[in-house]
């Protein structure tokens, strides 16, 4: 019988070799995905300290400097410890301020919810031109805000405003009222100026919202008798009810830093009627040209803001806990 040739056996060295290095390859091309994601993350890092960090941490020397307009250009100045907080707070601007930011807050977020709710549920409604009136009712929200105060600026004019003359025209008024010269009505103008820009952002989110509500529930509801007012208070208000709470929690943080508006319409004027907290920062620093304090008010600002931040996590527990 012809022998039957025994199967070649590679060498032992090639055999160990190639496992080695497709393991290198792969260490290698990981290392390099590494360094492609930490490449990229490079720009989001660089805005996030050029825009946020360096601002906030300049801004809180300030507050703790004792500042003046020959000392400004210089980053250090003399330790002044917690003069400015104490300057600021103490007087009375500073503390009417601080009132009429939180009254002017919970004004403008009542009023926002009230509207916005109310035009989400009309959008869920069926009716011609429901696509075009959802797009209109952004218009607010995309306008720059510094616009939108110098919109309203010209609507409430007393001698050639819009309003003045449709109340005259209506015979509800005999005389212009001024709108931007009387403190009472100067504030008004303000806050209708900021739930007018602040209704879209409620309007949309609960909309979005109210997709979300199952149908089966509503059909249940329907079937036990109950009227459209008791299917909203039992049924729509606490499926979203945790949407509801996380608007209300970020309408806060806009709201409560509100400038724009208040630049454009009045500049806190007349006698600091319309004076909230971030204007108040502005005309201290650049008009009465005391930075520490205004980086106070500032420092201040931005501690209440981010009070939300604990809050907004508490109400989104659940869902990051699943994440």
């Amino acid at each position: 019988m012809a022998r039957t040739a025994a199967p070649a056996q590679k060498a032992p060295g090639r055999r160990s070799q190639r496992p080695d290095r497709a393991i290198a390859e792969v260490s290698r091309a990981s290392t390099w995905a590494r360094w492609a994601r930490l490449t990229f993350l490079v720009p989001a890092v660089l805005y996030v300290l050029f825009a946020f960090l360096i601002p906030i941490v300049y801004n809180l020397i300030l507050s703790f400097e004792q500042t003046s307009p020959a000392t400004i250009s210089s980053l250090f100045a003399p330790f002044a410890g917690i003069a400015n907080y104490k300057n600021a707070l103490v007087q009375a601007v500073t503390q009417s301020a601080i009132i009429r930011t939180f009254t002017f807050t919970f004004l403008s977020l009542l009023f926002q919810f009230v509207i916005g709710f109310g035009l989400a549920l009309l959008f869920n409604l069926n009716f011609p031109l429901r696509r075009v009136a959802r797009s209109l009712v952004i218009i607010p929200w995309l306008l720059p805000l510094l616009i939108t105060g110098f919109i309203f600026k010209f609507l409430f004019q007393t001698e050639a405003g819009a309003v003045n003359q449709i109340l005259a025209d209506m015979h509800l008024v005999s005389h212009p009222i001024g709108f931007l010269t009387s403190p009472g009505w100067a504030y008004l103008t303000v806050l209708i100026a900021n739930v007018w820009i602040g209704i879209p952002f409620f309007a949309v989110l609960l909309y979005s919202a109210l997709q979300d509500v199952p149908l089966e529930l509503k059909e249940a509801a329907m079937l036990d008798g109950a009227n459209a007012w008791q299917r909203l208070i039992r049924v729509t208000l606490p499926v979203i009810r945790p949407v509801i709470e996380v608007v209300f929690v970020l309408g806060f943080v806009f709201t409560i830093k509100v400038f724009d508006v208040v630049i454009g319409l009045t500049q806190g004027g007349p006698a600091n009627s319309t004076e909230i907290l971030a204007p108040w920062a502005y005309n201290l620093t650049f008009q009465q040209f005391e930075y520490g304090q205004g980086a106070a008010i500032n420092t201040i600002l931005l501690l209440i803001a981010l009070f939300a931040a604990p809050v907004y996590i508490w109400l989104n527990r659940e869902s990051l806990r699943r994440a």
